[in-house]
């Protein structure tokens, strides 16, 4: 089956990487190449396999760092924060080797988004944010050069004037960030992976009419980005947002102005509290009940989906539709 739109890019097909035995002899005969070849030919298979590695994530153009960004997880540097003056660029490298230049951004403002959770708004320069066209990418964001960075999706829309916006949920690992104030500067890259592409081939083929929208937690967060760029305009679209409790519910302040735009909200609590009166449970389960009781609105033929959250949300979102009959390539994720 086809990858899913965000994944690889058309015409893009894996690299064959050299079997070790098929390697050239690098050794002349009487130069002890009969005991040393086969660890210098292991050597050269290694390095061919990490050049041809290089190459498809150089070409897939970071979709495996999207996987690990719009959550807000991973790993994350503590310390002081940084108060850099000027926007002078920072280079650290990535783990596949390629540069990564980071630039200072300023804080424009940090308000609470939720119980645990912080909307970031930050002023970033022309090249943190000229590369950011699709909701679903994301920035490497750090406090100070010889940090490690961190992965965080975006969450406002692409093409709109002002602050890049972030929704982080609070974490010792990250305090760094979430502490910031007006004024306080950080590190942040370019905007990186190839986002929800909804004009994908897959998509456009299909002639895709109605989308499915599924997040859990801060996975809401490029969502809103999808939502509020207006890509999805003139589909038929239903969102499940699953969090723990009402409070801990992402961008619920702006759930009527998605509705009146055509977003059918629902939101799913898994520990809800008295006085709730929605959906409880979690986002796959709500999804397979309204599909067996007749409440869904899934046609396998035209229709999309858009995933970021959980990976056991993911994987059993997938499994319904798969039930259901829609093309694994019409279902994107991020996790």
């Amino acid at each position: 089956a086809a990858p899913p739109c965000h994944l690889l890019p058309s015409g893009v097909t894996p690299l064959p990487l050299p079997h070790p035995l098929a390697m050239p002899h690098p050794w002349p005969a009487g130069l002890g190449g009969r005991r040393r070849a086969p660890v210098v030919t292991a050597l050269a298979a290694l390095a061919a396999v990490s050049a041809g590695l290089a190459a498809l994530l150089t070409a897939v153009g970071g979709s495996a760092d999207v996987f690990a960004a719009a959550r807000g997880w991973g790993t994350r540097p503590t310390g002081a924060q940084s108060k850099i003056a000027g926007r002078r660029p920072r280079v650290s490298r990535r783990g596949w080797g390629d540069d990564v230049t980071f630039f200072d951004a300023s804080v424009a403002s940090n308000v609470e988004a939720g119980d645990g959770l912080r909307l970031i708004s930050i002023d970033a320069p022309p090249e943190v944010s000229g590369a950011f066209k699709r909701g679903g990418q994301f920035v490497q964001a750090k406090p100070k050069p010889d940090a490690k960075p961190s992965f965080y999706a975006i969450s406002s829309p692409p093409g709109e004037k002002g602050p890049l916006e972030f929704l982080i949920k609070e974490a010792e690992s990250n305090e760094w960030l979430t502490s910031l104030g007006r004024g306080d500067v950080t590190l942040l890259s370019e905007a990186m992976g190839r986002g929800f592409n909804v004009s994908c081939a897959s998509w456009s083929d299909a002639d895709v009419s109605q989308v499915g929208l599924y997040a859990t937690g801060t996975g809401v967060a490029p969502i809103r980005s999808v939502i509020e760029s207006g890509a999805l305009k003139g589909k038929a679209v239903r969102l499940y947002v699953g969090a723990r409790t009402e409070s801990n519910l992402g961008f619920a302040d702006r759930y009527e102005a998605w509705r009146k735009a055509g977003v059918e909200v629902v939101p799913v609590l898994s520990k809800a509290e008295g006085g709730w009166s929605g959906r409880q449970g979690y986002v796959q389960d709500a999804l397979q009940q309204d599909e067996e009781r007749g409440d869904g609105f899934v046609l396998p033929a035209r229709h999309g989906a858009l995933l970021c959250g959980q990976k056991e949300m993911v994987a059993a979102v997938r499994s319904v539709y798969e039930g259901l009959g829609v093309p694994e390539e019409m279902v994107a994720a991020v996790r």
